[in-house]
């Protein structure tokens, strides 16, 4: 029961970014914080009653000796480390941990996502839980879209939106399709890839999740994926619409490689979004192209004014790494960088310029001024790590694909990453971004080292009831058989065939 309510609260978390204060100082962020910290708090204090008062003896340390040891567990733990060793070395080090109420990030909140993704690892071990998972995220984001079109209509007085309220409606519906869109997330960069994420739990769920009528299936999940991407188009982010882009493309050409089926029809697709993209981009100036809702997202230029202040900010970055390159300048300490390093090209007299940033809009540069090369090769490794764990996995399953449904669950796992980190070159991450991003690696661990029918290890006096002892499970020695908890796809981590003499 303890162990169900620790669950529950993980489930709660996603929720955080609904969180809107509009009595505090910056309404969108704070709450959300709280939110988040309160109920990954609460999740492992029920963890911690479980283990003291329901847990059988050795239990909970089967299940921790279960994950420990995985590469991909490792990688996100010395990611984690090394951030918080840059937040005691520090140039302000309680800046550094504890952060501020603007951001709300630093050594503190990390250790929340810490919790938050080793508490996923550890609790969710069958299908039914990610798939719990996935739908609570959904309604989720849901929720955040429902509050910005609440909010741009003024149906609500409380509710921030970037629109004067008592517009009439054909007002307010002109300018959600003008204005960028912020839903309950305060800022439209931050909306884009959320929604990333948000779409690939609603193809996984398209694909894993067994209904009869496949029409209907159909039909739900692709009306929730195209409810999305409006919405994605609406924000105008437009690094993220070369994330989805390159997330897309990673998509379609693995599933033309390993999916013979359907393969004709893939390599259509695939050149279908190769002209389309294209043509929206060449065509950019074109009064149909800026008559599509979120057109400034196929305006790509680097001589705008926002390339150009990026790419002085990045050379800040770099100056201040190359002082400080082991562990860099800590976690919120950027704009002491930015300072010590400022690019006079930010100032231009008589224009308003932007002269000051706590972040170098930019994952690698971030990380690289405020956690040194430890931080980044740390934050690289988990991806390394990823595409490893994925290409052994497949190697194991072996090729090509056989059947359809797990093939482009595969393939979307394997594009996610690739669209993330893609917009994450002129982004940073924020708790919407990073709460996702955890969750999804939370998934690939599932993905990677199954458990066998989620029985425990200690199970039936030692063994579980498939004949296998806890080091051997802890080991990653599985049932060749196809499992329930395991997605919807074949095992990948077959059990290896001995010959036993008697």
């Amino acid at each position: 029961m303890l162990l169900k309510i620790s669950k529950m609260f993980l489930y709660i978390s996603v929720f955080s970014v609904l969180i809107v204060i509009s009595s505090t100082f910056f309404p969108f962020i704070g709450g959300k914080y709280y939110f988040f910290r309160f109920s990954i708090e609460l999740a492992l204090i029920f963890f911690f009653f479980w283990w003291a008062f329901e847990a059988k003896a050795g239990e909970a340390l089967a299940k921790l000796k279960r994950v420990y040891e995985k590469p991909l567990f490792v990688a996100v733990s010395l990611f984690v480390l090394t951030f918080l060793l840059a937040s005691i070395f520090a140039n302000n080090p309680n800046g550094a941990f504890w952060s501020n109420y603007e951001r709300g990030e630093g050594g503190f909140q990390m250790l929340h996502y810490y919790a938050f993704f080793t508490l996923a690892v550890m609790l969710f071990e069958k299908k039914e839980d990610w798939e719990m998972m996935f739908m609570v995220s959904l309604v989720a984001s849901v929720s955040m879209i429902l509050y910005g079109v609440i909010a741009n209509f003024g149906l609500v007085r409380n509710f921030i939106g970037p629109n004067k309220a008592g517009q009439s409606p054909d007002v307010a519906w002109r300018n959600l399709m003008e204005a960028r869109f912020q839903g309950s997330l305060g800022n439209p960069a931050y909306v884009a890839p959320y929604l990333l994420f948000s779409i690939f739990y609603a193809a996984y769920l398209w694909c894993a999740r067994k209904i009869k009528n496949a029409k209907v299936n159909a039909s739900v999940w692709g009306a929730l994926i195209a409810a999305f991407l409006f919405f994605f188009l609406l924000s105008q982010t437009r690094g993220a619409f070369l994330g989805l882009g390159v997330a897309v493309l990673v998509f379609l050409v693995y599933s033309a490689f390993s999916i013979r089926k359907i393969r004709k029809w893939i390599l259509i697709s695939l050149a279908a979004v190769v002209l389309v993209g294209g043509g929206l981009v060449y065509f950019k100036d074109s009064p149909l192209v800026k008559r599509i809702p979120g057109s400034r997202i196929f305006e790509i230029s680097f001589s705008e004014d926002t390339v150009s202040t990026r790419l002085w900010t990045w050379g800040s970055a770099w100056n201040a790494f190359k002082e400080k390159p082991i562990l860099g300048w800590g976690p919120e300490n950027f704009s002491a960088a930015f300072d010590k390093y400022f690019d006079s090209r930010h100032f231009v007299p008589g224009k308003n310029s932007e002269t000051w940033f706590d972040r170098a809009h930019s994952v690698v540069f971030d990380y690289l001024a405020e956690t040194g090369i430890s931080g980044l090769l740390g934050y690289m490794s988990i991806f390394i790590v990823f595409y490893w764990e994925m290409w052994k996995t497949r190697v194991r399953k072996g090729a090509p694909d056989k059947e359809v449904g797990p093939a482009l669950i595969r393939a979307a796992m394997i594009g996610l990453p690739a669209g993330y980190f893609v917009q994450g070159l002129v982004l940073f991450d924020v708790l919407p971004i990073y709460l996702n991003l955890f969750l999804f690696f939370g998934f690939a661990f599932y993905y990677f080292y199954p458990v066998r029918n989620n029985i425990s290890p200690l199970s039936g006096g030692g063994h579980n009831r498939g004949g296998f002892t806890p080091k051997e499970i802890s080991n990653g020695i599985y049932s060749a058989t196809h499992s329930t908890s395991n997605g919807g796809f074949t095992n990948p981590n077959p059990i290896e065939k001995k010959e036993h003499h008697g």
